[in-house]
């Protein structure tokens, strides 16, 4: 195992992006004390803040003009010239990874994706689709800057970079294919490909470490959340998702997950897409949004940014309106035909869009209540699990979002009756910190399987259940192809440190090598990987050459699978002389 002296950790928001680090030392070593240096100075900044924006400026050869709130300041202070260049500004992109087809984000440049410069191929990840490869280029040109950033702090504090352990934290809705397509970003940007160099942390699970060492407690009286027997839901709400999961503390404090891993892509980001899409669209008219778009976008990000500030004080009661005022370069697209127009709408206003209180509850309900769904998903299962014990179940709110006194109220009403709701200190910052503490010492001692995960292999032939097209004859006799070999369940308990292993022997004398797929389904009893639900998550290839001289049943290979860390993990070894087989693992985007 790698032995690091400093922890780094990047959260990657869709949003913002954010880095933080500490050091390995006797102080450190309990996380009630353990000092972590933040990030707050970032060029062109509004003011102090430990994240930058998740934004890009590229020219029009798709080479990096600036990142981050300099990114932002360039588009909004030189667009026209810039625009006139080619060049193109980019926000909020993240989530479009793996997604079949999104809205643009408000805040990106309005130029069709396939048009963009053509990045890299992928190694971990086949099938990847050309949106996808963009965004795989603009979170490696992204998380590069970070890097950079850190590095630079922390070799000045007298490290070296291979001192270093790093951890990126991931949505808790994203698949395994996604997780391996992060692991190129990561090595786009420089960092070691060594899983024990380069952890992954769910979202939520970061914002967890956080919320038992921010000096929370249940009520006045009861035990802190790193207490045995402690049960708490952590609810991160970002930007691009919402990410839920549900620990109870073993008896040494150590946290096993009770629930599923539950998100979605319902962020506080979807209000800002509708606010552009739905209601700045219809008070300017399609024609003139798309001149906007096109001629003044700086103008339009302006009203975005209204929206921004204006929204962190919506309230559940809200029953005023909310002016955004309308900018210059979007007035005169207007002329006096769209501002009679936008008057007769709004009870004579013409200088501002106005947000009726009826318009902004409609708004909050694009993410509001799937947000009160899934915590009530999670909270039933917590609640069919917890049989006879008395210990309380807590609600930690966590994430940008959650300092919304909307979405703050809506779930206290719902939710105030049966479990303690909380909200540690500075929720935005809660997965940044919290991944610190994850990269220093994973406190997870199990986490539940999402799926029921297996391979396809060749079993013995089962007359009178499987049907003849699946029969294969063999020299050892007829076995039925595409049968779901099972190594994890579905809602299985899986310690982070276990590995299952198979052995799997060739059919064929001829085979030099081993392929197999790695299929997940949410059955519990899957029979074959073609039965519906079944999907395809990698395709698998081990070696067999340093064997081959062997007879065909010595040529056995154990294979392992890890499903207790937060990500799928495989790996082989050879029976005869137990060497690690070199193996191949691809993972697909059709899953």
């Amino acid at each position: 195992m790698f032995d690091a002296r400093v922890f780094a950790a990047v959260d990657l928001g869709t949003y913002a992006i954010g880095g933080a680090w500490t050091t390995a030392s006797p102080d450190n070593e309990s996380p009630e004390t353990r000092k972590i240096h933040f990030f707050n100075s970032w060029e062109s900044q509004p003011g102090p803040t430990v994240k930058n924006l998740s934004a890009l400026l590229l020219d029009a050869r798709g080479e990096l003009l600036a990142w981050g709130f300099e990114a932002r300041r360039m588009w909004l202070t030189q667009g026209m010239a810039l625009r006139t260049a080619g060049a193109r500004y980019y926000h909020g992109f993240k989530m479009d990874l793996g997604a079949l087809k999104e809205a643009t984000s408000p805040e990106r440049n309005a130029d069709t994706i396939d048009e963009a410069p053509e990045p890299g191929r992928t190694d971990n990840a086949c099938g990847v689709s050309p949106q996808d490869l963009l965004i795989t280029n603009l979170l490696t040109m992204l998380l590069r800057q970070v890097v950079q950033t850190m590095l630079h702090q922390i070799i000045a504090s007298g490290y070296d970079e291979d001192d270093i352990r790093w951890v990126l934290t991931v949505p808790a809705c994203f698949t395994d294919y996604q997780k391996a397509i992060y692991r190129d970003v990561i090595k786009g940007a420089g960092l070691s490909g060594e899983d024990d160099r380069v952890l992954l942390s769910l979202e939520p699970e970061a914002a967890a470490h956080y919320a038992r060492v921010s000096g929370l407690r249940h009520d006045n009286a009861g035990p802190a959340l790193m207490a045995p027997n402690a049960r708490f839901m952590v609810v991160d709400c970002g930007g691009g998702t919402v990410d839920i999961t549900a620990y109870l503390n073993d008896q040494d404090g150590k946290m096993i997950e009770i629930g599923r891993s539950l998100g979605e892509r319902i962020g506080s980001d979807f209000l800002n897409r509708r606010v552009e899409n739905e209601y700045l669209l219809d008070s300017f008219g399609k024609d003139v949004m798309d001149q906007i778009r096109e001629e003044c976008p700086d103008a339009l990000l302006h009203m975005i940014d209204q929206w921004e500030r204006a929204k962190v004080a919506v309230r559940l009661d809200q029953d005023e309106n909310i002016n955004l005022l309308i900018p210059t370069g979007i007035d005169r697209k207007m002329g006096a035909a769209g501002r009679r127009r936008l008057a007769s709408r709004q009870n004579k206003v013409d200088d501002a869009v106005v947000l009726t209180p009826a318009q902004l509850h409609a708004l909050f309900d694009t993410v509001v209540p799937g947000t009160l769904d899934l915590i009530e998903a999670q909270l039933s299962e917590m609640e069919s699990a917890q049989g006879d014990s008395d210990v309380p179940n807590v609600i930690v709110l966590a994430g940008g979002f959650s300092n919304s006194p909307y979405l703050q109220q809506a779930i206290r009403e719902r939710f105030a009756s049966r479990a303690t709701i909380i909200v540690p200190p500075n929720p935005d910052i809660a997965v940044l910190a919290g991944a610190v503490h994850f990269c220093y010492d994973p406190q997870v001692r199990a986490r539940r399987s999402r799926f029921t995960y297996g391979i396809d292999t060749a079993l013995f032939f089962d007359e009178g259940v499987d049907p003849e097209s699946f029969r294969l004859s063999t020299p050892d006799g007829d076995r039925c192809v595409d049968r779901f070999n099972v190594f994890a369940t579905a809602g299985q308990s899986v310690p982070t440190d276990a590995e299952i292993s198979h052995v799997l022997i060739p059919v064929f004398d001829e085979q030099d090598r081993v392929r197999f797929g790695v299929f997940a389904t949410r059955d519990t009893e899957p029979r074959y990987v073609s039965d519906g639900g079944c999907d395809l998550l990698a395709e698998v290839t081990i070696d067999l050459g340093p064997v081959m001289r062997f007879d065909r049943k010595e040529r056995g290979v154990r294979t392992f699978m890890k499903f207790g860390e937060t990500e799928v993990k495989v790996r082989a070894e050879l029976v005869q002389g137990g060497g690690e087989a070199a193996t191949q693992v691809r993972f697909h985007s059709n899953y």
